[in-house]
């Protein structure tokens, strides 16, 4: 399975006086950008599309858990199909080539429990995703409900720009 093409963007820390360094150091979560759509294959052998532009800052747990886990480490691929599900509510799914958005406004739960499920079938451990997934019940909410009051303009992958609402 192919590995997403990422970009990250620069956390900067130039010109700024010493203890704003040290609060970016341990408050800011550096973002990413998906620089071309990226398809994976879904525990249930589903293909979604994360589409390019996609911008993730990975994760929804407190910044003392990045110590331990890196949102960027062995828990980046469910990590960006979560920053995903929490943004949007839905994902982008193929299906006789035809993109579709696959499981519209899932929900908190149900996105929580996906993202386990990737964690578990891509890294195989159970203990360390039921763990993540424990800590994203408890803090992740906060985020989901900040994004459900955003409005998000939809990003469709390449070349399906007329892509089916919903099958």
């Amino acid at each position: 399975m192919l590995m997403p093409k990422l970009q990250p963007f620069p956390i900067k820390t130039q010109k700024q006086g010493f203890l704003s360094k040290v609060w970016q150091l341990f408050m800011r979560k550096r973002q990413w950008q998906v620089i071309e759509d990226w398809r994976y294959k879904l525990p249930n052998n589903r293909t979604i599309v994360i589409p390019k532009g996609f911008v993730f800052d990975g994760s929804s747990y407190p910044w003392i858990v990045w110590l331990l886990f890196s949102p960027t480490g062995l828990l980046l691929i469910p990590v960006i199909i979560h920053d995903f599900c929490f943004k949007y509510n839905y994902l982008w799914a193929i299906q006789d080539e035809k993109v579709f958005k696959f499981k519209q406004n899932n929900g908190f739960f149900n996105w929580c429990a996906l993202t386990r499920s990737i964690g578990i079938k891509r890294n195989e451990l159970m203990m360390i995703d039921y763990f993540i997934w424990l800590l994203t019940l408890l803090f992740g909410w906060v985020n989901w409900m900040l994004l459900r009051r955003e409005k998000h303009k939809d990003i469709c992958p390449q070349g399906n720009k007329d892509s089916q609402d919903s099958i």
